[in-house]
């Protein structure tokens, strides 16, 4: 199973930032369709349903906004887990992934998570799952690097190469 945080991961969702912080997600989900997919995300999604593998969406957004996404870009997601899934514990606590491995019958062994965030790699280490950083989006590269996740990588075409490898 892979895991992929939302924003600033999949999608580049810095022009609402400022709707996000506000909380005003009707007006983020009515954006979506502005808000560009960063470039190789629907082939590295469609490589990876294409291996059989689930992919899930972990987000401290409410799950309607990857849901509508995943729609909108026509991306093979099987679960998108949002603060209201998992009592408003958000990363890093664990909640969101195990909810998603859950749900995806996945074990921590074989499951990967992407994320932006230094607090993504604290989740996936309290989880017990693989972390993945991903620089292409992050608004901050620095503490993420710092986080160590065990793979890090600056463009999408490198972690789809990644996944090549191992899936």
């Amino acid at each position: 199973m892979i895991i992929f945080d939302f924003d600033q991961t999949l999608v580049d969702t810095s022009p609402v930032e400022h709707l996000r912080q506000a909380k005003r997600w009707r007006e983020v989900n009515g954006r979506l369709s502005t808000l560009q997919a960063y470039p190789g995300v629907g082939d590295l999604l469609n490589f990876i349903h294409s291996r059989g593998v689930s992919i899930a969406i972990v987000t401290g957004s409410p799950n309607m906004i990857p849901i509508n996404a995943a729609k909108l870009h026509g991306w093979p997601v099987k679960v998108c887990v949002g603060p209201h899934q998992v009592n408003f514990r958000g990363k890093p606590a664990p909640d969101g992934l195990l909810y998603a491995m859950r749900k995806c019958e996945a074990i921590p062994e074989n499951t990967y998570h992407v994320g932006d965030q230094a607090n993504d790699t604290l989740a996936s280490r309290a989880a017990g799952v693989v972390s993945v950083g991903s620089t292409w989006g992050s608004l901050d590269a620095k503490s993420l690097q710092e986080s160590e996740p065990d793979y890090l990588f600056n463009e999408v075409a490198d972690l789809h190469e990644f996944f090549r490898q191992v899936l």
